[in-house]
């Protein structure tokens, strides 16, 4: 068990536990996680969580809310806007499969919570699958990328992107044990093999 205890600041008890329960989460799996565990890992007493969690199920809520945040923030990262279209497009691609493949327990944990899930792959998703888009149409424009409908090449890149990430964490056998570099190495090479397919440079 991870002994990465930290102590915390009166009136930070709530984003000690959230922040202690995802390193627990990411290391062990929920399996791992009880609220004594937390208690213990976070420094308090076993009372504690229950101030802000009243069971298991409210924490891990709290935990998927935090690991859609960071899946979020490396989509942005990784659409950085000083590259060109086509680069970013890639690039957002392989941050999404790099995430399931570097914090594989969370990223089952997001695709388990209903209330989660459903904002991360609703709202929030539709933000992406704009964005995705607006590179496209700036790729185009650029002439990075051809006159192809710019739906379906979002369609089918978050097909791609999404099916690579639930073979890494349900370990499918030709995709099993990958490193983070392996999975960014065959996340680039399926978009641009998906990306050659429909007619990309």
């Amino acid at each position: 068990m991870s002994s990465g205890r930290k102590s915390y600041h009166h009136g930070r008890l709530r984003e000690t536990l959230v922040e202690t329960a995802f390193r627990l989460v990411d290391s062990e799996g929920v399996e791992a996680l009880s609220m004594r565990a937390l208690a213990r890992e976070a420094g308090v007493s076993s009372a504690a969580p229950f101030r802000h969690f009243a069971d298991k199920q409210l924490l891990l809520q709290a935990v998927a809310e935090k690991a859609s945040t960071e899946l979020q923030r490396k989509l942005d990262d990784a659409s950085d806007d000083r590259q060109d279209a086509l680069t970013q497009f890639r690039a957002m691609t392989v941050a999404y499969v790099r995430f399931a493949a570097e914090h594989p327990k969370l990223f089952q944990l997001l695709q388990q919570t209903p209330s989660v899930s459903g904002a991360f792959l609703g709202e929030l998703n539709d933000e992406r699958r704009l964005k995705l888009i607006a590179l496209i149409y700036e790729g185009q424009n650029a002439g990075l990328i051809p006159d192809a409908d710019p739906e379906l090449i979002a369609l089918s890149s978050e097909a791609l992107t999404h099916g690579l990430a639930r073979m890494i964490v349900d370990r499918h056998p030709r995709v099993r044990d990958l490193s983070s570099e392996d999975a960014r190495k065959l996340a680039l090479a399926a978009t641009q093999l998906l990306q050659s397919g429909i007619g990309l440079s």
